[in-house]
């Protein structure tokens, strides 16, 4: 990895750990209050909601030269809604915020991986940046998933709230001190001829690229299960007797499993392939996630947690190789491309939640482990199956058109 790359990831693990040392501690604030589950889902599916009212419009709007700027502000707004959960003290005012915080991390997540990839040498080998990149976002989850759980354990959940307010300026501070100026590649783009503006018809017709159909899905039930896993692990660890710090290491362990393999696993997909990781690692996933409620000791379930992050590790990394490698920029251009593949994880994000709370409110919290991994799975194959056929029906007219 080159030292221009490195500099690049450093801010983004800044942002990340400010957002994981709230979000971490969600679920319990929450439950703290005496919401019911399934209000629970279906408020933490707020952010994701607005995360994903961002992404079109910001990709759209994307252009390499002020991308610091408009980063930097979106930064400070997230830090801002982390400094006002501490003020939210009822499931209303706790919506707004957490709304707010939702389409500033949007437009955070969709600015910085354009800015990361426009911004990276011309000699750089991507498929291994992409490795890196997507292992600094975990290695903030660990950090701050573990930050989270500590601090509120021995100063409560208004100090931790605080404190990732006050982490949007070290991440500011570290995009404008270690990124001097756009790369030669960067550069050499700048000077080239300038790409016309983007329409809704673009957009809209960029959506039905078989290709990007396929990275789409993909992120958006990698990202159900996250989030599904993620939002009622924490309600099971109370259940079982966990305490936060117990339950921060629990999320801080599946984080850092990804944070280490993430970045090795470029190695993985250039050797096996990225289509072939796409598909069947996320069945072995879910799998894995059904064994959760098998356990009640904080080890036993450390491990089978962790296991399944391995494999979201791996799958993440091979989908977005497959985003960069088989989504050309001449068809779909960068910035509609990243916001389009970060949609698609809001979009789990957005089901993920809502879907458990509905199955824990149903049939208790135990059973959104097996229910919710077994329909994602099944719905997460026929939707690879279908894409595959649009992709067949395109194909079919033109080898007719050849022969």
């Amino acid at each position: 990895m080159k030292l221009s790359t490195l500099k690049l990831l450093i801010p983004m693990v800044a942002v990340s750990i400010q957002a994981n040392s709230a979000t971490t501690l969600i679920p319990p604030y929450l439950d703290h209050m005496r919401i019911p589950v399934a209000a629970i889902g279906s408020l933490i599916s707020l952010a994701p909601i607005f995360a994903l009212a961002s992404r079109l419009p910001v990709g759209m709007l994307y252009h390499h030269a002020r991308a610091r700027t408009v980063l930097s502000v979106a930064i400070l707004a997230m830090g801002l809604t982390n400094y006002l959960y501490a003020l939210a003290i009822n499931p209303v005012t706790f919506g707004i915020v957490h709304s707010m915080n939702g389409f500033a991390y949007g437009a955070v997540t969709t600015l910085y991986m354009a800015f990361f990839v426009d911004s990276l040498e011309a000699d750089e080998n991507r498929n291994h940046a992409i490795g890196y990149y997507v292992g600094s976002l975990a290695m903030g989850y660990s950090t701050g998933n573990f930050l989270g759980g500590l601090t509120a354990d021995y100063w409560g959940y208004a100090s931790t709230f605080e404190l990732g307010a006050l982490l949007s300026f070290i991440a500011v501070g570290l995009l404008w001190l270690l990124h001097g100026g756009p790369s030669r590649t960067a550069e050499s783009k700048a000077k080239g001829k300038e790409s016309p503006k983007l329409t809704a018809r673009d957009s809209l017709k960029a959506l039905l690229e078989p290709e990007l159909a396929t990275v789409v899905i993909v992120a958006m039930f990698l990202n159900l299960l996250h989030q599904m896993g993620g939002v009622f692990i924490s309600l099971y660890g109370l259940a079982v007797g966990m305490s936060l710090t117990q339950i921060g290491i629990l999320r801080a362990a599946y984080a850092g499993c990804n944070a280490v393999t993430r970045p090795i696993s470029g190695h993985v997909v250039n050797k096996i392939g990225h289509r072939g990781l796409s598909y069947f690692g996320l069945p072995l996933q879910s799998l894995i996630l059904m064994l959760v409620p098998l356990f009640t000791s904080f080890g036993a379930i450390l491990i089978v947690y962790v296991a399944s992050g391995l494999l979201r590790a791996v799958v993440v990394v091979a989908n977005a190789v497959g985003l960069v490698q088989d989504v050309p920029e001449t068809r779909v251009r960068r910035g509609l491309a990243s916001g389009v593949y970060n949609a698609a994880g809001d979009l789990g994000n957005i089901l993920g939640p809502s879907i458990g709370g509905f199955i824990a409110q149903a049939t208790g919290i135990a059973s959104v482990f097996v229910v919710g991994s077994a329909g994602s799975t099944m719905l997460f194959l026929i939707g690879v199956f279908l894409v595959r056929r649009l992709k067949q029906a395109e194909d079919s007219p033109r080898v007719s058109a050849g022969a």
